[in-house]
C-alpha cells in the first residue's frame, strides 16, 4: 500500500482551443501512513502547448509539498499555460512523486499520467 496518495484536479476542467489558456493543476497529498510523516515533492512534465510559465515554453519543473504528517492532508497548486496555438486535444501531464522518509532516503517513487481536455 502506498504511503502518499496523490489526487489531481484541474481548474478549469476543461481548456479553450484557440485560445491563450491559464489553468490550475490542484495536487492533493494524503499521507495514508498512521505513524509516519514524510516529506514529498514533485517533478511536473508537460509538452506544447501546455506550458508551466505564462511567457515561454517551460516543459519541466519541481515543486516541493514539505512534511506531511500521519494522517494529514497537503496540497500545493501548479499552473499550467498555453499559447493560442493550441487545438482541441487531451494534453498529458506527468508527474513523478518522490516521497522521502526521516532518514531522507526515497520511500517511494510514484508516477502518473493524467490529462486536460481542450475543447474548441
Amino acid at each position: 500500500m502506498a504511503a502518499i496518495r496523490l489526487t489531481v484536479k484541474f481548474e478549469p476542467q476543461k481548456l479553450r482551443a484557440y485560445n491563450r489558456n491559464e489553468a490550475v493543476m490542484n495536487l492533493a497529498f494524503e499521507n495514508a501512513d498512521g505513524a509516519k510523516q514524510y516529506w514529498c515533492e514533485c517533478e511536473i512534465e508537460v509538452k506544447p502547448p501546455l506550458s508551466l510559465a505564462g511567457d515561454k515554453e517551460l516543459n519541466a519543473g519541481r515543486t516541493r509539498v514539505g512534511i506531511v504528517k500521519p494522517a494529514e492532508s497537503k496540497s500545493k497548486q501548479v499552473k499550467l499555460y498555453t499559447r493560442p496555438n493550441n487545438f482541441p486535444d487531451s494534453y498529458s501531464v506527468g508527474i513523478t512523486t518522490f516521497v522521502y522518509d526521516d532518514d531522507g532516503t526515497i520511500a517511494e517513487r510514484l508516477e502518473q499520467t493524467e490529462s486536460i481536455a481542450c475543447e474548441g
